[in-house]
């Protein structure tokens, strides 16, 4: 099988159909090579890691020449029997010449296709009845972002780069504990979780779960950053109770800490991370009618390099953009970027979120904000939520008030754009 592609600068119109059924050979069709030829390089990449050797070809046409557009379509169909065209993208007079060239060889069996990514429903174009669909098209995480180009960077529970968390029962056991006492102490949670994070930065951790830091130490550095040294006892003796803290001691000459483990050290050190892990978790586990997950694929911290290229940081040219976001989402092919904001925060979130989810997205990634304080704002809320607006970008707000079924309803249907009730809170 041939299939033939009207090139399309959002990547995944390019490759949906070898998603349902990956064939001998791809032939792109656009008016400039370069991007045709960085696209199908990325493409590669994911399909030789699934195992399928696809021979890609590209062939430039002008824009606006019918005559020329006829004659490269007459010519392909000519060279290769069972050609499939695909014309979700690309420039419309192809598929005028497309509808010439169908008429002019009947004979050939030529097959018409569109796929719509949104309600994952392929359209037989030419009514003939025969489709070239197999299975429904699906990207994880880290195939969307490599198709654009770029590439997730993967690390360990204590390092830089995406954790894929183990969600055990335990853990997520422990994640409800956290929110539960995170949205006890909104206030305070994440003034709390930046001292825990700044004992890791000057205090001694020698067996990877108890720190030992000097409270002198620890005042100089908070006071140097500009960190309220507030430490919330009712938060510490939670953590404590629920075993999430396994020791903690203030003698006022040192302060030591133990985490019950790295996932939890992982958690209570980075601010933010207690309202990422209970959407994360929840999103994660939603199921169907029929039992199948709502979304194929969940990272949390995702980060992102752009370009897919390794650099040296000790290089004289060394650059590099990377982009983490708080959590993603796949429902088949569509791309979920979610932004979760436990405290203050300024529309620049807004562009961040909305820069990256259009550069691996394009139009058909959604952009969705959760935060658990806008309300305390003041003017400031509705300019947020306007510009949110003008960027298509869904808002949930005050997710600490909701139930868990009501959250779980929210999430499931970010792909689609949908609330249970039909409106965000």
């Amino acid at each position: 099988m041939t299939y033939i592609e009207f090139f399309d600068s959002v990547s995944i119109e390019n490759i949906c159909a070898c998603l349902t059924m990956a064939p001998e050979r791809v032939i792109c069709l656009g008016p400039d090579l370069k991007p045709m030829e960085k696209c199908i390089a990325a493409c590669k990449k994911v399909f030789e890691k699934r195992g399928h050797e696809i021979e890609f070809i590209c062939k430039t046409l002008p824009k606006n020449d019918l005559g020329k557009a006829v004659s490269v379509l007459t010519e392909i169909v000519e060279t290769y029997e069972n050609c499939a065209f695909d014309i979700m993208g690309g420039e419309e007079i192809l598929n005028v010449a497309l509808g010439i060239v169908y008429e002019r060889y009947p004979e050939k069996n030529i097959q018409v296709h569109k796929f719509n990514v949104q309600s994952g429903v392929l359209y037989d174009c030419d009514s003939d009845g025969e489709t070239v669909y197999n299975d429904v098209p699906a990207l994880n995480i880290e195939e969307n972002v490599q198709i654009y180009g770029g590439d997730v960077l993967f690390g360990g529970v204590s390092d830089y780069g995406t954790y894929d968390w183990n969600l055990s029962d335990e853990f997520i056991g422990d994640v409800e504990q956290m929110w539960k006492i995170c949205k006890g102490h909104i206030k305070f949670w994440n003034l709390q979780i930046t001292i825990f994070s700044a004992m890791e930065t000057v205090g001694n951790c020698e067996d990877g779960l108890t720190t030992v830091v000097s409270k002198k130490t620890l005042d100089a550095y908070l006071e140097k950053n500009r960190i309220k040294k507030v430490t919330d006892d009712d938060i510490v003796r939670a953590l404590i109770k629920n075993d999430l803290l396994t020791y903690y001691n203030d003698d006022g000459e040192t302060v030591t800490i133990s985490y019950k483990d790295l996932q939890i050290k992982r958690c209570l050190t980075k601010a933010g991370q207690a309202l990422e892990m209970k959407i994360y978790a929840t999103a994660w586990a939603l199921k169907e009618k029929d039992g199948s997950y709502v979304y194929n694929d969940a990272l949390n911290g995702v980060v992102i390099d752009w370009d897919g290229k390794y650099h040296d940081e000790n290089q004289h040219n060394y650059y590099d953009t990377e982009n983490e976001v708080d959590i993603m989402l796949m429902k088949g092919v569509i791309p979920v970027f979610i932004s979760c904001k436990n405290g203050y925060f300024d529309t620049d979130e807004l562009y961040k979120l909305s820069t990256v989810a259009e550069r691996f997205g394009g139009k058909y990634s959604k952009k969705v904000l959760i935060t658990t304080m806008i309300d305390t704002f003041g003017e400031a809320k509705n300019h947020i939520l306007q510009r949110a607006e003008d960027m298509n970008i869904t808002v949930i707000k005050n997710i600490q008030d909701m139930t868990d079924i009501d959250l779980a309803d929210e999430l499931r249907y970010l792909w689609n754009n949908k609330s249970r009730k039909g409106e965000r809170k």
